[in-house]
Formats: structure tokens, C-alpha cells, sequence
């Protein structure tokens, strides 16, 4: 069977990494970070592959070349920074990977991680594609540059991956399954959340669906009046796209909701 995600423990070999310092070496610590995540997805019956298991070299192109052959339809590219920074980071290509790359984020931020940005890049002599290697040259394969923390931090990173690594590689399993629409057990390192939407008491109204319909305008099911009560505050029971969310309502019984961060409305977890 084709694996649906293959998993890249960045470096390795002859290149130890930049994120390194005295308690790990970014090379050794991103492979500890896949090889978890790796035994996770098949313990989830999710088919998964790995760019590789040891500590072996691997040059740009052999790595993205493994990853392009595996048939994967996504790829976690996992790495540790550098540079004085703090908090997780997470790169798509600016073709795509924007959705993925959010619900990493909204997870790792959720095991406790804060979130420095989300982020593409491009060459600076060729707009028209990827600065890095595995964005620009991983094919079709859906790829996210994860960088768990930073190695030389002067916030509390250092101390985050080094004692709590586990629970930030289970929230990214824990991100790829909800947005990919496999089913996730928790195994006790880090347990499920429960996502609440709030809609702000300034919307005057916000616009719901039925769930057997595209959420566009036109569409309609129903309005939903936040300024009425305040405020409103869902529990979300499924999204089926990015920035979509199910909801059960007192009105329209369970629709769906189109809620971007940049409408106002906030997704938090509990």
C-alpha cells in the first residue's frame, strides 16, 4: 500500500544540523521526533513511510528524491532552529500547504508551544519558486518544514524540546489526523482537545450552511446573531475543509460555518 504521509527527519550524517546545542544535536533530535511519530501512524493503521531510520547521510536530492518515489500524497519535513529565535515555525510551499501547516500549528501551539510564524519563501532571483529545497523540489507531494523550537532560544524553548519532545511530535500526529480525516486515539502523552468556536458579540450576523452544501453565499441555511447573546461559543465537531467547521445549533440543528481568523471569529481548545 502507498503511504499517505512520509516522514523527513532533517539532516543526518556527515550534517549534524544548525539547531543543535549542549543537550542534543538537531540531526539525532529530529530523528527521535520521526521515528515516534512514525511507530505512531502505524499503531493509527495510517500508511506511512520515512526518508530515513539512521544516522545517514543523505544529500538534497537523494532526500527529495525518496520523497517524490514514495507515492505519499504529504510529507513532514521535521528540524530544530536556530538563530535567537523562540517558538515553532512551520514553511509551506507557496503552491500549497497553507491549510496543513495551520492545524500543525493550532495543535503544537495547543501542547503548549507558542507559534512564531507561518510561513513561504521564495528565491530571491526567481519569485516563481521555493527558497527551500524540500518545498521547491519534493513534486507533488504536499510538504511542511516543522521547526519544533529553537536551539539557542532565550525563551523557554530549549527547555520544551528537550523535556517535552514527545508531547510536541504526538500534537503534530494528532494535527495530520484531523486534517486528513483519519481517525486518532490518543496514547497518553498528549490527549485529545476538544476545539470550541467563538463568534465575537460585534457580528451582527454570521452566515451557516447545511452540511450536504458548498459554504458559499447563496447557500444559506440560516444566520446565526452573536450581538444578540453577547457573543456565541460552539463546540466544533468536525471540519471538513480548512477554516469550515460543523457545529450542532439550537435553530438549524448541525450545519456548517465559514470562520477564518481574519472574520473575527477565534478557534480555541480545551
Amino acid at each position: 500500500m502507498k503511504p499517505v504521509l512520509i516522514i523527513d527527519p532533517g539532516h543526518g550524517g556527515k550534517d549534524p544540523g544548525g539547531g543543535s546545542n549542549r543537550y542534543w544535536v538537531e540531526k539525532d533530535m529530529n530523528l527521535s521526533i520521526s521515528l515516534y511519530q512514525y511507530q505512531r501512524y502505524e499503531q493509527l493503521g495510517i500508511p506511512v513511510a520515512i526518508t530515513r531510520q539512521k544516522d545517514v547521510t543523505l544529500s538534497p536530492a537523494e532526500r527529495t528524491k525518496i520523497v517524490r518515489d514514495s507515492g505519499a500524497r504529504y510529507c513532514h519535513s521535521n528540524h530544530i532552529n536556530a538563530g535567537g529565535g523562540d517558538g515553532g515555525e512551520i514553511i509551506h510551499s507557496i503552491y500549497g500547504g497553507e491549510d496543513m501547516a495551520e492545524e500543525i500549528a493550532f495543535e503544537l501551539k495547543h501542547a503548549g508551544q507558542n507559534i512564531r510564524r507561518i510561513f513561504t519563501r521564495t528565491l530571491p532571483n526567481d519569485r516563481a519558486r521555493d527558497f527551500y529545497y524540500m518545498n521547491r523540489d519534493t513534486g507533488k507531494v504536499v510538504t511542511n518544514i516543522i521547526e519544533y523550537g529553537f536551539a539557542d532560544s532565550r525563551g523557554d524553548d530549549v527547555d520544551q524540546v528537550k523535556d517535552h519532545w514527545q508531547e510536541l511530535a504526538e500534537s503534530v500526529v494528532r494535527a495530520f489526523c484531523t486534517f486528513s480525516g483519519f481517525s486518532y486515539k490518543g496514547n497518553g502523552v498528549s490527549e485529545t482537545l476538544t476545539k470550541y468556536l467563538s463568534l465575537p458579540p460585534e457580528a451582527l450576523s454570521w452566515r451557516v450552511y447545511p452540511i450536504d452544501a458548498t459554504p458559499v453565499k447563496g447557500n444559506e441555511k440560516g444566520f446565526l446573531r452573536p450581538d444578540k447573546f453577547g457573543g456565541l461559543t460552539y463546540k466544533v465537531i468536525g471540519s471538513p475543509q480548512a477554516h469550515v467547521y460543523l457545529i450542532q445549533t439550537r435553530d438549524f440543528g448541525k450545519v456548517q460555518i465559514y470562520a477564518h481568523p481574519n472574520t473575527g471569529a477565534i478557534v480555541s481548545a480545551k
